[in-house]
């Protein structure tokens, strides 16, 4: 009897996988309606705005304060509102009618803007008394014045202070020479006073220094950058000169259409050796000009600085780390051998551990020695050949419009 084979199965029917989780979605009718609604309301927003602004527009400015309906002061009501309606001055009839010298002026009547009385007012200040003041009263004030100052004032001074100082019992009485010491700092801190007082004044507020004119058109002013590049290296092993070439011509500073400076004229400076540990720059002068034709100008040591301005210039610095590294290796191997040389036990000759032990103390001294003067070797500052430089002008340099020489003629021009 044949047995029945169950039918193969199709691989997609088969489930290899769970079934996703199905995506929710957002209603598309719900999101057209909140779309039409947000829209509306811009919409309205914006049409209530502008019509608000207009009905401001239209109902006038707002009044924020009003200045007809304050209450004024019935004092302000009495006055005149004009100078016409002012009363006229009186006329003052003097009493007596003596008749006045001829030689006398008949004064007129007096002004509203009459000084008369605060010149007087100051002429009595001035005495020592206020306006309307007694003098007796104002003497007796300023001698109650004084006697309070006196009452203020410290005791101890000239004389006085040996007299004082002995009615104390246990105190120390004042040396001559403490209070000399004493005047000389105070009378040498009155002329500084002085002086400051003297510079504290108006005139502070104005620069000393007066507008100068031009010495000649052909001028090259401070604050010029001169672009230049070495001719010569340098090392910072020994002093020595230097020799830069002018790689952009340099024109006056007024116009700058005259040439007064042209590309290739070289620069003469100078260098130092003294370098401090930790230094990263050599300093460099620049004391003279020569421009192709031979004629030359001195320059008043004119510092030279990196295309970025900062002063000096940077390049190879040797800090001697190997010489110091090489030292200090030396020493530790001195050291180990002198250690290695003698015996474990100390059961032999004293003389081989006597002399294993002075030659380490010695190693040692030795390797302190070279290393604290490998320290003190100064770093080796290197600027190689053709390395860019720029001179800061720090003087006006007066020059005329650069023309060759022709020494053919035998005259300059």
């Amino acid at each position: 009897m044949e047995t029945q084979v169950a039918p193969k199965l199709p691989p997609e029917s088969v489930a290899l996988r769970a079934p996703p989780r199905p995506v929710t979605r957002l209603n598309r009718r719900m999101l057209i309606g909140l779309s039409g609604v947000l829209v509306l309301a811009v919409l309205g927003a914006t049409w209530w705005s502008l019509h608000s602004s207009q009905r401001r527009a239209m109902d006038g400015p707002t009044e924020l304060h009003n200045v007809e309906r304050i209450a004024r002061s019935e004092a302000l009501d009495r006055l005149p509102e004009d100078y016409t309606q002012l009363p006229p001055p009186l006329v003052t009839v003097p009493e007596t009618d003596e008749a006045l010298p001829p030689d006398v002026p008949e004064l007129g009547e007096p002004l509203p803007g009459d000084l008369g009385a605060p010149i007087l007012r100051a002429e009595r200040e001035a005495q020592g008394y206020a306006y309307g003041e007694d003098p007796a009263e104002a003497e007796r004030l300023a001698q109650v014045k004084e006697a309070e100052e006196a009452m203020r004032s410290p005791v101890f001074f000239g004389g006085g202070a040996r007299r004082s100082s002995r009615g104390v019992d246990g105190a120390t009485p004042a040396s001559p020479s403490a209070s000399s010491k004493f005047d000389s700092l105070l009378a040498g801190l009155l002329p500084s006073q002085g002086e400051q007082a003297q510079a504290s004044t108006t005139d502070d507020t104005r620069n000393r220094g007066e507008l100068q004119p031009p010495a000649s058109p052909y001028q090259v002013m401070a604050g010029t950058v001169i672009a230049a590049a070495l001719v010569t290296g340098i090392r910072s092993d020994l002093p020595g000169e230097v020799i830069a070439t002018v790689t952009e011509p340099v024109y006056d500073t007024a116009t700058g259409r005259y040439l007064l400076i042209p590309q290739g004229s070289r620069l003469l400076g100078r260098y130092e050796s003294d370098i401090g540990y930790g230094q990263r720059r050599v300093q460099v002068v620049w004391q003279r000009v020569i421009l192709p034709d031979t004629s030359s100008l001195t320059l008043d040591g004119f510092v030279g600085a990196d295309p970025a301005g900062y002063a000096g210039l940077e390049d190879g610095v040797d800090m001697h780390w190997r010489r110091l590294f090489a030292g200090a290796a030396l020493t530790t191997l001195l050291g180990v051998g002198a250690e290695l040389a003698a015996p474990e036990n100390r059961d032999g000759n004293r003389i081989v551990y006597a002399g294993r032990d002075s030659a380490q103390e010695v190693i040692s001294q030795v390797g302190q020695e070279v290393t604290r003067r490998n320290l003190d070797v100064q770093p080796t500052l290197t600027i190689r050949a053709g390395m860019p430089v720029r001179v800061l002008v720090g003087r006006d340099l007066v020059l005329r419009p650069y023309r060759p020489t022709d020494f053919r003629m035998g005259a300059l021009r």
